[in-house]
């Protein structure tokens, strides 16, 4: 089987998308899956061993003023689609996925031919480009972690202003999303309560979805037996999105005693600022640390080090963070928003309401004054993690989900 991957941002480091795409596909060619991979910048980590790679460009212009350009920028930016690119930015919108996708489907027409690929694997485009896709005669299908519906949610929720909310509305491509994923030949989402959540958003069937959880490598994120700090608190992820819920726990942090610390695995100022915002206001800045972006070593460290993690989600298409803290043997404390209340139970976790400090307070305070049920939590993690979350189970489901898809789609041909 010859499968085609398309991702519009390929690096871990833009979010689940690039982990997804680095592992699911060194994990399918591990089982003899033929794999090519069609992205734009920032490209992924190194998958040439196990995969062929095709870079696309992209000037990643979204934000740049136009004064601010590099020389080089101004030179290539009138080839046909950089200048859409160009236009649709000055106009507020966010094009990546639609002119993507496009250059997606010119470069597939030289490649389908050739290559013998027996499907089209989008990640989280569903850009128009995908639509003539469905013309080479082969199924095409997209993974979908959660609907950008919720991203724009968020947006308006924190929005003070009518332009503000005039902007947010130009920059998701709801409209394209879902006249695109009603016509794929199946979605694959990663947690049950997608499929309701994809039906809310882009009034998609549900007999059109498979659930396919995401997995971590269990190999790399282990407990590396450093000594715990019984009052570190840890949190991983954006700042900036207004759906991890950031306010929530740091409102949490000022209802706990003096020397509970929080430490904040993202950038700090000057490039994130939200964050620290909030925190000048709840006068926390004795108490809360950024790490900044950090390495795999760094990052099992925090997560091994820490008393437990916390995930104030208003909503997770998976939550990642978690599931490489249960990997870890730490303890965590999440919302009930997405995702969340399917990848953690009561044996490795608490589960509160979303948006409830006093809720997320108690319950670290109950795992902090606990030190046996923390380990307790911390060894059910771990187990929890290897039965349902490694990449090789997510890849032997995902072939499932190929070989289903395959089949129907030989029965309507």
């Amino acid at each position: 089987m010859n499968i085609v991957f398309l991702l519009y941002r390929g690096n871990p480091y833009c979010g689940g998308q690039g982990v997804y795409l680095y592992h699911l596909s060194k994990e399918l060619a591990g089982s003899g899956i033929g794999i090519d991979v069609i992205v734009g910048p920032p490209y992924p980590d190194p998958v040439d061993e196990w995969a062929c790679v095709h870079k696309l460009e992209n000037l990643n212009i979204w934000a740049v003023k136009t004064k601010d350009f590099s020389e080089e920028k101004l030179l290539r930016i009138f080839s046909p689609w950089n200048f859409i690119d160009y236009l649709l930015t000055r106009a507020h919108v966010f094009p990546e996925m639609e002119t993507f996708s496009m250059r997606a489907f010119s470069l597939m027409k030289k490649l389908v031919e050739k290559k013998g690929f027996h499907l089209i694997h989008d990640i989280n485009t569903l850009g128009w480009g995908n639509l003539p896709m469905k013309g080479f005669g082969i199924p095409v299908i997209s993974t979908i972690h959660h609907p950008l519906t919720k991203d724009r949610e968020a947006d308006i929720g924190a929005n003070s202003t009518l332009w503000q909310d005039i902007t947010t509305v130009l920059f998701y491509p709801l409209v394209m999303q879902k006249m695109v994923i009603n016509r794929l030949d199946r979605v694959i989402t990663s947690f049950k309560g997608g499929v309701a959540e994809l039906g809310r958003a882009y009034s998609l069937a549900a007999d059109k979805i498979s659930v396919v959880y995401n997995g971590i490598d269990t190999g790399m994120f282990r407990n590396t037996g450093e000594e715990r700090d019984e009052n570190s608190i840890l949190f991983v992820g954006n700042t900036e999105d207004q759906k991890k819920g950031l306010i929530y726990l740091l409102e949490a942090l000022r209802m706990l005693p003096e020397n509970v610390r929080l430490t904040i695995v993202d950038e700090g100022p000057p490039l994130k600022l939200t964050a620290t915002k909030l925190i000048d206001r709840l006068k926390l800045h004795d108490r809360v640390e950024f790490t900044g972006k950090v390495g795999h070593k760094k990052l099992l460290s925090l997560y091994s080090r820490a008393a437990l993690l916390v995930m104030p989600s208003l909503f997770e298409g998976f939550g990642l963070p978690a599931v490489e803290a249960m990997a870890c043997g730490t303890p965590v404390v999440v919302t009930d928003a997405g995702a969340l209340c399917e990848v953690v139970d009561r044996d490795c976790g608490i589960v509160v309401p979303m948006k409830n400090p006093g809720e997320l307070k108690s319950a670290m305070e109950l795992l902090m004054k606990n030190r046996d049920m923390m380990k307790r939590m911390g060894i059910a993690g771990r187990s929890r993690v290897e039965k349902n979350f490694s990449w090789t189970v997510a890849a032997a489901n995902t072939i499932k989900v190929y070989e289903d898809v395959l089949k129907n789609f030989r029965k309507k041909s």
